[in-house]
């Protein structure tokens, strides 16, 4: 897929841009707090529901507006054309519509622009907590797999139930509701393993994936891995919906006098995590800095090549500023796999006239801020 045209509307210190990119690269040039990553954003928007930054939808309005919007137009590799745009006004919900109807959900969308997004502040895969490995994970299956969104959104809001109804009775000092926690327990039970086991799956489906592209990017011969870890995993490996739901039965039992103390739910698949290994050692803890950019550039890649197999579209890359974090060597080999795999990437740095010196072929080059 590729995108042929982006329009922008008071979306951060955009009052109103569009762009027509090329199919293969785009590189968006222009100093620090150009807005450069808006465009970037923008995208995401369309394709993700959301902009790929810890922001909220109201803080992406641009001062002295109450409202943004965003669109693009798109060609998919059968030549199919879709677009796609969103607009959210301040205290309201967001209207989307797209080539597939009118006022949409945000789950709706995704997966139909897949995206591959890599900035620097995604290094917390590899540095940071299991939340952060684990947001990597949902974010990708969400795009692959529309039964997953549907199961996340609802262990989310039965974990968020279970939660306030243990909490509601630890502050009014009375027993919990039995029934319906048990209920709930049940659901989290049914759910949470449908979860896991989707998740077993996948990392049993992307360890090729990862394994090829950390050979490809760094030519190296280093031994690395990836395994889902769950947190209710003992000595058995937990591979089918079975595994985890008898193991979260098991735990429910033994973690239900420490959940009306503690007033949380202590089991389920927001407490598993991903372990990235390098040499046999976890990479969190092992790995040198060259080595977290590596493993970092790998495992986006394999998302590329991953998400391209399943949903048999090829995604498009957005790299955000990421050549200021990389060495001449992984910039090249970086760029030689971007050019070689025919994808549309949007790339922004604030040296675009120099990495145009390392690119062959067709490209265009966006240097902001625009006049018009």
């Amino acid at each position: 897929m590729y995108i042929r045209t982006i329009s922008l509307e008071h979306l951060r210190n955009h009052e109103q841009s569009s762009l027509e990119c090329s199919p293969l690269l785009n590189i968006i040039t222009g100093l620090n707090g150009s807005g450069k990553t808006t465009i970037l954003e923008a995208i995401s928007i369309c394709g993700l529901s959301k902009t790929f930054l810890p922001s909220a939808d109201s803080d992406l309005i641009k001062k002295g507006f109450d409202s943004y919007t965003v669109a693009v137009q798109a060609i998919s590799d059968l030549g199919v054309p879709y677009r796609v745009g969103v607009h959210y006004k301040e205290g309201s919900r967001k209207l989307i519509h797209s080539s597939l109807g009118d006022r949409m959900n945000p789950k709706d969308i995704l997966g139909e622009i897949p995206l591959i997004v890599l900035s620097p502040d995604f290094k917390e895969i590899t540095f940071g907590a299991p939340d952060d490995r684990r947001r990597f994970m949902d974010a990708l299956l969400s795009q692959a797999r529309k039964i997953y969104v549907e199961d996340a959104i609802t262990v989310k809001k039965i974990i968020k139930q279970r939660n306030a109804l243990l909490y509601q009775a630890k502050i009014q000092g009375v027993s919990v509701d039995k029934g319906l926690f048990d209920v709930l327990t049940d659901q989290l039970i049914e759910y949470g393993a449908r979860i896991g086991a989707a998740r077993a799956s996948f990392i049993e489906e992307f360890t090729p994936h990862f394994l090829k592209a950390y050979q490809t990017m760094c030519g190296t011969k280093e031994t690395v891995s990836i395994e889902y870890f769950p947190d209710t995993q003992k000595e058995k490996k937990l591979i089918s919906f079975k595994d985890f739901a008898d193991s979260y039965t098991i735990a429910a039992k033994q973690l239900e006098i420490d959940e009306y103390r503690r007033a949380t739910t202590l089991f389920g698949p927001q407490k598993d995590d991903i372990h990235i290994m390098i040499h046999g050692g976890r990479a969190r803890e092992t790995a040198s800095q060259g080595q977290h950019k590596s493993l970092l550039i790998s495992i986006k890649w394999a998302e590329f090549t991953y998400l391209q197999e399943v949903r048999n579209e090829t995604p498009i890359l957005l790299f955000d500023d990421i050549f200021s974090e990389l060495d001449a060597e992984r910039t090249h080999r970086v760029l030689e796999q971007v050019l070689e795999s025919g994808a549309q990437t949007f790339i922004t740095t604030t040296e675009g006239e120099k990495l145009i010196e390392s690119v062959k072929g067709d490209y265009k080059l966006f240097t902001l801020p625009f006049s018009y």
